[in-house]
């Protein structure tokens, strides 16, 4: 029996042709990218190729180098990061609404297997930690339906290389294609539920195997992070302020975290466009009416987003960052009227494997390399 034809796959051959071409050149001109394990590709789908991902590199390395019309689900619920969003604009993929269950794009990558074709995704779900995240289900459910094997593949040398890269330094790159694994089944007498969540930690796990060990310790490097928030009110002559209990900070742990994940702060400036800059200047920014603006827009879109914290961190770890951003506001409103200002620094305290020194960030860390 011969799959169907879907209007979803494939498509877009005439742009997407020259958009290989071109980035197979560029990528061997400003990089040093070995590819090992090709034999594992197979002739043709259906199949699921997955990956790590802590870049946008390895996304694109993923649509250069597979050899197939590679259809990739990719996040919908934002705006694309304008830097790239030409390129992924003109590719084309799939998006889907990340923290819940997007039916119409998994009905859609679903159409796409069930036609022979190709879906390429990255289980993690998203780049705002420089590490090893939980996989997510929705691979092991395309794969259950679909009846498709998945292709794991291991992605080296990519933090930090696109900036390398266009400083003309050619990065070492790796693409370590794996084994494939065969399609999520049914097992007698388990869950459903509990079949999905084994398969994607089994392929989350596979892909982990793949990595070059030099990447998986930079990444796993992090021990007994904490967080602490530093918060003070002061008169214009440096006065010190009593904070009264109803406008005090609880949730200052969790705010001090979210601003210590300085890819959340750059989503809402660079592809929301929301001039929330106070909050990425703590540094330097002590104005109380600028903070509680730019908190009281963050919190606008966290409304209209509700998925946006808890999808990456969890329900209760995403309520209470939102929960002290709302806290931070209205203890910059209380200041505000009576001309005082708000010093917040937030703390990171951690550990690097292998060693008890511990290491004290006590400002928003820069921005992850890309």
């Amino acid at each position: 029996m011969t799959a169907q034809a879907s209007p979803l796959y494939p498509r877009r051959r005439w742009v997407r042709g020259p958009i290989r071409l071109m980035g197979r050149a560029l990528t061997r001109l400003l990089t040093r990218l070995t590819i090992t394990g090709r034999e594992n590709f197979p002739s043709a789908g259906p199949l699921i190729v997955v990956g790590n991902h802590v870049a946008m590199l390895e996304a694109a390395l993923m649509v250069l180098y597979t050899p197939y019309d590679l259809e990739l689900l990719a996040a919908g619920e934002i705006p694309l990061d304008p830097r790239y969003a030409p390129f992924a604009k003109a590719y084309g993929f799939i998006p889907i609404k990340r923290g819940a269950m997007d039916r119409q794009a998994m009905e859609a990558a679903l159409e796409v297997l069930k036609s022979g074709g190709v879906i390429g995704m990255f289980p993690e779900g998203g780049i705002w930690e420089s590490a090893f995240k939980r996989a997510r289900t929705g691979v092991s459910w395309l794969s259950y339906h679909a009846q498709a094997p998945i292709l794991p593949v291991g992605f080296g040398g990519i933090d930090g290389a696109l900036a390398q890269a266009m400083a003309f330094k050619r990065p070492k790159l790796s693409m370590t294609v794996g084994e494939l694994m065969p399609p999520v089944r049914d097992e007698p007498g388990k869950p459903l539920k509990l079949v999905l969540e084994e398969g994607a930690r089994s392929v989350m796990a596979r892909i982990e195997s793949l990595v070059p060990e030099e990447d998986k310790r930079r990444w796993n490097r992090i021990r007994d992070e904490r967080f602490e928030l530093q918060l003070a009110v002061r008169q214009p002559d440096g006065t010190p302020v009593v904070i009264p209990p109803e406008v005090a900070v609880t949730q200052a742990e969790m705010l001090a975290k979210f601003f210590h994940r300085p890819l959340l702060l750059d989503v809402l400036t660079r592809n929301i466009r929301l001039p929330v800059e106070a909050l990425k200047q703590l540094d330097t920014e002590h104005h109380p009416a600028r903070l509680a603006d730019a908190a009281d827009l963050a919190l606008g879109y966290l409304n209209d987003n509700a998925h946006f914290l808890t999808y990456r961190f969890g329900y209760e770890q995403g309520s209470q960052m939102r929960e002290g951003l709302a806290q931070l506001r209205d203890l910059s409103r209380w200041a505000q009227q009576n001309g005082y200002e708000v010093y917040v620094t937030p703390v990171r305290r951690y550990k690097r494997r292998g060693s008890d020194e511990e290491i004290v960030e006590d400002k928003p860390g820069a921005l992850p390399a890309l």
